[in-house]
């Protein structure tokens, strides 16, 4: 009696399910073993043969891998999946030409890395359900197509066509979504790809892609919801874990680094995880631990220009200006139409090389490549710097589309707009903007709009309302947290128009001539001025700030570290009074410790800008980097010396030491990018003075 057949013969199905199943739960040997009585069964069955050759990839086991994706592709010539595994096959062998071969027939890294799971299948992942009808599957692989050659037009035409012909196929909505994205058409794209949630919400890269997308149209809170939404159905997903990291980058560099943490701990090769843990370490300013991550994405993919170009940007900010220079020049020779590039290069010519005429021809080449208002935003900031005001401030309105600036404006869109014409029958509506230093500094323009418009509320940050309220006494003024400012100022009932902070330049600050010669317009509370002269120390009082800004307004080129200072801080006679906001005890504790002079600190008093201003008041004279300090100082009449790098923010003029925006300002500037130096002497012979 011949012996009964084993069940593996007899259900090829049922073993290459329960291989998934395995596979899934880590147990990888077992999962080769139920592959293999799959092909058994059915050595047809390219699935079984290409999710084999994933278990062997898993071992580490590359050329038996390859052997199965090339057999699953010979079954299945059109089977993209296995392509893209047998391209990372082909790669982890070194054999890099015939895997770059192999990731373009499969069109992953031609589309930006962005297609969803049916198009774009890590070697991690398994074959989608496939589409009903060949048709269907011609239809979504023409898109990726024009996509990869970077046919837009092509793109949305075919899309809409697909749309037309299949308008329930939760893929055909998601693809046509990225075409639409390509296109920076992104409520079309994020129309489309809530459609496609709404028909199969537990597809986690449809949840991936719109948050992607919230995230370009300025809606991080919502971007985060949809990715946390696909962290639940994917928790293990490294490529979830990296997007949320992208997200809170430059948001929560905090948590953006946890994130991407997490990425790299689910796949030490996610080459996302490593790049957004390189941006958020980049954002807190820890660039030497940036760096290794940023190589370690572009040894992942080297095709991925965007992981060049920010390690690019990590090695100007460490002052490796040649290597910077070098690395971009390579970069715009391959991609000589990435507009990104040309952001970037100009940024470069600006900030480390100070040629604004050279910066200038990026940024316009960077209009005409991509219509960014990025692009625009930049030229308009280096016309402010160079002193160049009336033709910079209509540019300058481009900030508000660019991504971290959009939402803030786009609270008080639905409301018409101010552009100076006669002054609104009942109230206009004044909105602060971008950081608080910003908004004391275009505060400066108050005076003069009190003069045109005799009914004024301005909504400002709560560290503000205080002393806005006592200098402008004629404004309403109200002290509202930003994320909460559109709702309250929809309850406003007699708003006729608003107007943001910095667009009044246009109206007030034309030329070099509109600026006044004030002594302060900001008025502190005298009560309060009295109280610190009574608690400061003896001698020549100099308040002391010496880290600006965050990472990504250049806090590396124009901070300065306490131990660097110490030449200055020994200025016989000057007792120093710390207006740091970032926390510095630490830090001060460690020069006196070292032998250093002491400085006095008053915890928390950065907190409320009114305690900051009564404080500097009582002060004999500030000596700050760029940041919020001198704003302050500058807008209470106080003499501040500022200590500005090569080239600094457009706030501080390029030349001269004359800061237009405040008279009692002095700014003494770096000869050369990093060489500080010279301006530590200069500062420190005007205190002997």
């Amino acid at each position: 009696m011949p012996a009964a057949q084993p069940p593996e013969t007899l259900d090829a199905t049922a073993w290459h399910k329960q291989g998934l199943e395995l596979l899934d739960a880590g147990k990888i040997d077992r999962a080769i073993t139920a592959f293999r009585r799959a092909l058994r069964a059915d050595e047809t069955f390219a699935e079984a043969h290409n999710d084999l050759g994933t278990a062997y990839f898993e071992k580490g086991w590359h050329a038996e891998a390859e052997k199965c994706f090339r057999q699953a592709i010979a079954l299945k010539p059109e089977h993209a999946i296995a392509h893209a595994n047998l391209g990372a096959a082909l790669r982890a062998q070194a054999r890099l030409g015939d895997s770059r071969r192999a990731f373009q027939r499969a069109l992953l890294l031609r589309i930006r890395g962005m297609l969803p799971a049916f198009l774009r299948w890590p070697i991690k992942q398994r074959t989608p359900p496939r589409p009903a009808g060949k048709h269907f599957r011609k239809d979504l692989q023409a898109i990726a197509d024009a996509l990869g050659a970077n046919d837009i037009e092509k793109a949305l035409k075919l899309a809409r066509a697909a749309e037309a012909r299949y308008p329930e196929e939760a893929d055909v909505l998601q693809v046509a979504a990225l075409a639409f994205e390509e296109a920076k058409d992104l409520a079309p794209a994020i129309e489309r790809t809530r459609a496609a949630i709404a028909r199969k919400p537990d597809r986690a890269e449809y949840h991936i892609t719109l948050a992607r997308l919230l995230v370009k149209s300025g809606d991080q809170a919502a971007a985060l919801e949809a990715a946390m939404r696909a962290a639940k159905l994917e928790p293990g997903s490294a490529d979830v874990h990296a997007t949320i990291a992208g997200i809170y980058h430059p948001w929560r560099e905090d948590l953006a680094e946890e994130a991407a943490r997490h990425a790299i701990e689910l796949d030490p090769a996610s080459h996302a995880g490593h790049g957004n843990l390189a941006a958020a370490l980049w954002g807190l300013g820890r660039l030497d631990e940036a760096e290794p991550h940023a190589r370690e994405a572009v040894r992942l993919k080297p095709g991925q220009i965007s992981y060049r170009a920010n390690l690019a940007l990590i090695y100007k900010d460490q002052g490796r200006i040649e290597e910077a220079r070098e690395l971009y020049r390579g970069l715009i020779a391959e991609a000589p139409d990435n507009p990104k590039l040309a952001l970037d290069l100009g940024t470069l010519a600006t900030e480390c090389e100070g040629d604004l005429e050279a910066a200038r021809t990026w940024y316009r080449k960077a209009q005409q490549l991509s219509g960014e208002p990025r692009a625009f935003l930049s030229e308009a900031l280096i016309d402010l710097l160079d002193g160049r005001f009336e033709s910079a401030w209509e540019r300058y309105e481009a900030r508000k589309q660019v991504p971290d600036q959009r939402h803030q404006h786009a609270l008080f869109a639905s409301m018409a707009q101010w552009r100076g014409e006669a002054a609104p029958a009942r109230r206009l509506l004044v909105y602060g903007e971008q950081g608080l230093g910003d908004e004391v500094m275009f505060a400066s323009m108050f005076g003069e709009l009190a003069k045109r418009v005799p009914r004024v509320t301005l909504m400002t940050d709560p560290r503000l309302g205080a002393l806005f309220q006592r200098s402008f006494p004629t404004f309403e003024v109200i002290a509202e947290p930003r994320n909460s400012q559109g709702e309250r100022a929809k309850s406003l009932p007699d708003i006729d128009c608003a107007v943001a902070a910095g667009s009044l330049g246009r109206l007030f600050r034309r030329r070099r001539e509109d600026f006044p010669g004030h002594t302060g317009y900001l008025a502190p509370d005298p009560v309060k001025i009295a109280a610190w002269k009574e608690r400061l120390p003896p001698g020549f009082k100099v308040g002391l700030s010496w880290i600006g800004g965050m990472q990504k307004t250049g806090r590396s080129r124009r901070s300065l570290s306490l131990a660097e200072l110490r030449p200055l801080l020994e200025s016989p006679g000057v007792s120093w009074v710390s207006l740091q906001y970032t926390p510095a005890a630490k830090e001060i504790a460690a020069l006196a410790d070292a032998g250093g002079p002491r400085i006095a600190e008053f915890p928390g008093v950065t907190a409320d800008m009114d305690d900051l201003a009564s404080l500097i008041a009582a002060l004999d004279l500030v000596v700050s980097v760029c940041n919020t300090t001198v704003h302050v100082a500058g807008a209470v009449g106080k003499e501040v010396l500022v200590m500005a790098p090569f080239v600094p923010e457009w706030r501080y003029g390029i030349r001269g030491e004359r800061m237009v925006w405040y008279p009692s300002a002095r700014v003494f500037r770096q000869a050369r990018y990093g060489a500080w130096d010279q301006v530590l002497e200069d500062v420190k012979a005007r205190l002997r003075r």
